[in-house]
C-alpha cells in the first residue's frame, strides 16, 4: 500500500510538471499581438491577382498562352487588339502580410484569388469596357497607359465590396 501512494504521489508530480512546463505556456498564458513598425507595414507584400496569366497546376507550367486578348476602339476601318497580362495589387490586409514570401506568399495570394472568384466576372467586364473604350493611339503613350490604370482602378473598385485596389501593373502590354 505504500508503494502505490509514491506511485501516486510521482504521478501527481510528472502531471504538475508537464502542465506547468508544456500547457500553461502554449495554451493558458496570453500571447500579446505582434507589434509591427511603419517600415515593415509599409513593406509587406499586398494581396496581388493576376489577370491574364496561366495558372500552373501544382507549381507547373501549362501550354496555355499567357495574356487575354480586348478589342480597342476602333479607328476607321482598322480594329486594333491588346493583348494584356496584369497585376491587380490590393490594400494592406490586416492583419499585414509582415515577412511573408516564396510559397507562403503564394498561398497567402491563391486564397485571396480565391476569395474573389466570385467577382471575377465583375472584374473582367469592367477590364473588357475600360480598355474597349481607347483607341491604339490613345494607350500607346506612357501618359495614356497611366490614365489606363487610373481608369481600370476606378472601374474595378465599383464592382467590389470590401477589398479595393490600389495599383495596376501591366507585366505585357502588347498592341497589334
Amino acid at each position: 500500500m505504500f508503494k502505490d501512494k509514491k506511485i501516486l504521489a510521482g504521478g501527481a508530480v510528472l502531471f504538475a510538471a508537464a502542465f506547468w512546463f508544456y500547457i500553461k505556456p502554449n495554451y493558458m498564458d496570453p500571447k500579446p499581438a505582434p507589434v509591427y513598425t511603419a517600415e515593415q507595414i509599409a513593406a509587406a507584400p499586398r494581396p496581388t491577382v493576376f489577370i491574364g496569366k496561366a495558372a500552373g497546376h501544382g507549381g507547373k507550367a501549362t501550354n496555355a498562352p499567357d495574356g487575354i486578348v480586348l478589342n480597342l476602339k476602333p479607328t476607321g476601318t482598322t480594329q486594333r487588339y491588346v493583348k494584356i497580362v496584369m497585376a491587380l495589387e490590393f490594400e494592406q490586409q490586416v492583419p499585414p502580410w509582415v515577412g511573408l514570401s516564396g510559397a507562403a506568399l503564394d498561398a497567402k495570394n491563391a486564397a485571396f484569388a480565391e476569395e474573389l472568384s466570385h467577382d471575377m466576372h465583375k472584374i473582367l467586364d469592367a477590364i473588357a469596357y475600360v480598355i474597349g473604350s481607347h483607341t491604339a493611339e490613345e494607350v500607346s503613350t506612357v501618359e495614356g497607359k497611366e490614365k489606363l490604370k487610373e481608369e481600370l482602378i476606378e472601374a474595378i473598385n465599383h464592382h467590389l465590396h470590401g477589398h479595393k485596389v490600389e495599383h495596376i501593373y501591366f507585366e505585357t502590354f502588347i498592341v497589334q
